[in-house]
């Protein structure tokens, strides 16, 4: 069944990725249950279609913002805002704010893989005035993402896995499940990984690969983007 109730021209490869990562987003990890990972995307859902705070404005300093039986803790809903709305505010004292708070440096890798999922996925709905991906029942099962990567602090703040390529590929390395989802979802509305580099030339579906540079660009630039 399609996901996306439209008669624009919606590739059907972007319908059935944003169908597998909602699925996707119900898998518990080490670091977070199903029904924690799901209130995540629950959350950035919020933090999109709520009045924005300002980036100082933590909502686990603003009394009754935050349910008492919010299953995520205070920490996690601060950075799920942050991220969401003003992502280019983070500072590394930011961060390391975030992991006094018992965050633990790979769940908020994995946290981030989430939040920019939601967003992405979420932002491209809302673009196309579409209704948003359905998200699925938690998943009630002991089978868990789990890695066995060693995993350091080398050139990122958070730590990464010893594996080649740009920077930017390597920022969820230390979670290799939220990896694979970033490509599934780079696949689709960007280009393949192994295209990054090699195939400067070659067309995308209904762009040139310069063509598709340049709003990739313009796009990072808006968002202002890190790399």
């Amino acid at each position: 069944m399609s996901t996306y109730v439209t008669e624009l021209p919606i590739r059907s490869e972007l319908d059935t990725a944003h169908q597998n990562l909602a699925t996707r987003w119900a898998t518990p990890s080490n670091s977070w249950s199903s029904r924690q990972r799901l209130s995540v995307i629950a959350e950035v859902r919020r933090a999109m279609d709520s009045n924005k705070l300002a980036p100082w404005e933590a909502p686990s300093s603003i009394k009754g913002f935050i349910a008492n039986n919010h299953c995520l803790p205070d920490a996690a809903i601060d950075v799920i805002w942050r991220l969401t709305n003003h992502p280019g505010t983070l500072t590394k004292e930011w961060y390391e704010s975030i992991i006094s708070e018992n965050i633990d440096p790979v769940a908020y890798v994995e946290l981030v893989g989430l939040i920019a999922q939601a967003n992405c996925v979420d932002r491209f709905a809302d673009g196309l005035g579409v209704k948003r991906v359905d998200l699925p029942d938690p998943v009630a099962t002991k089978t868990t993402i789990t890695s066995e990567l060693e995993v350091t602090v080398t050139t990122h703040w958070v730590p990464t896995a010893a594996t080649k390529g740009p920077n930017v590929l390597k920022a969820l390395s230390a979670v290799p499940f939220e990896n694979e989802s970033r490509e599934i979802l780079s696949s689709v509305q960007y280009v393949p990984t192994a295209a990054l580099i090699g195939d400067l030339t070659s067309g995308h579906n209904s762009l040139t690969r310069l063509q598709i540079e340049l709003i990739a660009a313009r796009t990072s630039k808006l968002n202002e983007c890190f790399y």
